[in-house]
């Protein structure tokens, strides 16, 4: 009975220790927003209304994502080039949760090495990685109604991604474990321009080594900036940098920046950028050019006052409801023009004679 038990101990330590050093790794460190109110590779806190929904695709191409150092300290890269795609789908549920499903794909790579990796010396061809689902929760600011698209002002969200671990292993493009990603989102946005930041968690089961590296648990962060680029109508530009840190050395860290642009017509919506690896850990490119379409079926009230875009005058401002001139759909902070606003006029649409309104109420004093 003790060899008996002796021996089971040893084959679990065994196949502990083969999982714990197996060189199954997703090299894809890009994972593209859900949607054009997000940034590039961060997300935004907003969810679409309820029933509302898009689809994308980005495609991307890495140049020389992955590298590996042997035990001896030589270095040899495994992957030169990469090109790489990602359909998504999401739908918006009660205004402030979404759902989406991503599929992505390794439609060609090519690199070769002098010494088997993983028992192979060649690395090319089409991949199919890990299926992504991912939820998203908006915890704070403005709901997202059924008749407008993503609300102004700041936010906060969470967002968890699982993979389905049935990718590509043997090319990198699954690490053939259960994973998951926690990110907590901050952003606001205004009419279209926006910032945000993220801080989040990688989990894996179990470690993955490649080389005499070790990819285990990461920190995830990031930040973002939208800015618009006049006098081009719905043109954004996109500002981002990201990263992930094992706290085990630099060659499991990542660091990288993208500058890129947005535009929007209608309901489609196109991205290009341009990223560069500042710290190239495990999967980061030398660099990376990003292009994607995305189609967000929008409302015909942006702002939601309940007055039509083709005949609101401000459609990203909300007419304020107040029974002055309200069919134009823009705000009437001050109706009578007395340069005292209408939340302090005691007479908002009867304009006080100059010199007659001492106490500045508004109104008109008596004589």
């Amino acid at each position: 009975m003790s060899r008996a038990r002796t021996a089971l101990t040893v084959g679990v330590l065994t196949l502990a220790a083969a999982s714990a050093s197996a060189q199954e790794i997703n090299v894809e460190r890009f994972r593209p927003a859900l949607d054009r109110f997000g940034f590039l590779g961060l997300n935004g806190s907003g969810t679409p209304g309820h029933g509302r929904w898009n689809l994308g695709l980005q495609t991307w191409y890495s140049n020389r994502p992955l590298r590996v150092v042997y035990a001896d300290g030589v270095v040899e890269q495994v992957i030169d080039h990469r090109m790489t795609g990602d359909l998504f789908a999401e739908v918006g549920l009660f205004g402030r949760w979404s759902l989406a499903l991503e599929v992505p794909l390794v439609f060609y790579q090519s690199g070769d090495t002098s010494r088997p990796v993983n028992g192979n010396t060649a690395f090319s061809g089409f991949a199919v990685e890990d299926p992504r689902f991912t939820t998203k929760i908006r915890f704070f600011g403005e709901k997202t109604e059924e008749t407008q698209n993503k609300p102004d002002g700041p936010g906060l969200g969470l967002l968890f991604t699982v993979p389905v671990p049935v990718g590509s292993a043997s090319l990198y493009a699954s690490e053939g474990q259960f994973t998951f990603d926690a990110q907590l989102l901050a952003d606001f946005h205004l009419i279209g321009t926006g910032a945000g930041t993220m801080l989040g968690w990688r989990y894996r089961v179990n470690n993955r080594r490649f080389g005499r590296d070790t990819l285990g648990q990461e920190l995830l962060y990031g930040f973002a900036l939208k800015p618009p680029i006049p006098p081009v109508k719905d043109l954004f530009g996109l500002l981002e940098l990201r990263g992930a840190t094992t706290f085990r050395g630099r060659t499991t860290n990542t660091l990288e920046g993208d500058v890129g642009v947005r535009w929007t017509k209608n309901h489609v919506t196109l991205t290009a950028a341009l990223g560069m690896g500042f710290v190239r850990g495990l999967g980061q490119p030398r660099f990376r050019a990003v292009v994607g379409v995305a189609w967000s079926p929008q409302t015909d009230d942006i702002d939601g006052d309940g007055i039509p875009d083709s005949r609101d005058e401000c459609p990203r401002l909300p007419e304020d409801l107040d029974g002055f001139e309200d069919e134009d759909g823009c705000m009437d902070p001050d109706n009578d023009n007395d340069f005292i606003p209408d939340v302090d006029d005691k007479c908002p649409n009867e304009e006080a004679i100059e010199g007659r309104d001492v106490d500045e109420d508004g109104c008109t004093d008596p004589p």
